[in-house]
């Protein structure tokens, strides 16, 4: 019978599709890793994994056993699951947000979880492009008003207000650019002496240094608006008065424990 370590080794090799990020996640040697499939492919006598220089992809026997296998483990996490409590749940987890999400608030919320949890550990990364799992190398994502693929499970959170955020008595200057990536139908080249950006954050600052106006959540920049530091105005034609929080993963019925407790402590803090 093939070694358990090979096979969950195959799994996280085959889930995302790279021998470096399955070492990586899994904090192994990529010599290992590869040693470890040879062995599991030798020990059952059929090539689960075509490689390339520069690709990965999953033979037709590989794909076969890869959802046996997912079954298999499920069932055995499952059996751990009963028998150990909760601060066993030990490894590591990739999580991708957005950049408005609150910086205090995600600081909170990971030390709460670790803090339940210290034998997990967190990777958490920035981004507003639309969740992909297996190029982006995470386990779980945050995400706006456009949360990712069919494919994956987004499980709505909360919705904030968006507001038009700008310097003091310039929300209808149309002199100024209007910034962020509620506004992408709107991008047009920037005219001579403006700056054109997709990014909350960096929309943010360029509305604070007085030149430009952005479309924010207002939570991002609700302190400066009741201090005044900026005001609100009209949203343009097209930007949405809201924005959704989604969590993003893929199907939970194959997903490590660990994955599973960050995804209830979230639904349980956020929603």
């Amino acid at each position: 019978m093939s070694n358990l370590q090979h096979i969950e080794t195959f799994i996280e090799v085959a889930s995302r599709l790279s021998f470096a990020r399955a070492a990586e996640s899994l904090r192994l040697p990529a010599s290992t890793v590869t040693s470890r499939i040879r062995a599991l492919e030798d020990s059952i006598g059929v090539r689960l994994l075509e490689r390339t220089t520069r690709s990965v992809s999953l033979t037709p026997e590989g794909a076969v056993f890869l959802d046996r296998c997912k079954v298999g483990l499920e069932e055995i996490e499952a059996a751990r699951a009963l028998i150990s409590p909760d601060n066993n749940a030990s490894g590591l987890i990739r999580l991708s947000v957005p950049s408005a999400f609150p910086k205090n608030q995600l600081a909170d919320l990971c030390r709460r979880f670790l803090e339940q949890h210290p034998l997990i550990s967190l990777d958490v990364t920035v981004s507003d492009e639309p969740a992909d799992f297996i190029r982006d190398g995470v386990d779980l994502a945050m995400r706006g008003n456009n949360p990712g693929s069919n494919d994956v499970i987004a499980r709505l959170l909360s919705r904030t207000q968006v507001v038009l955020a700008s310097p003091p008595g310039r929300a209808d200057d149309n002199s100024l650019p209007v910034l962020g990536p509620l506004t992408r139908h709107l991008s047009r080249s920037p005219e001579p002496g403006q700056i054109h950006c997709q990014s909350f954050e960096l929309a943010y600052e360029l509305a604070l240094a007085g030149i430009a106006r952005a479309c924010l959540p207002l939570p991002m920049c609700k302190h400066n608006v009741d201090s005044g530091v900026l005001e609100t105005g009209r949203l343009p034609k097209g930007v949405p008065n809201s924005l959704a929080l989604y969590l993003v993963y893929q199907d939970r019925r194959h997903q490590p424990r660990r994955i599973r407790l960050l995804i209830d402590f979230l639904i349980a803090e956020l929603v």
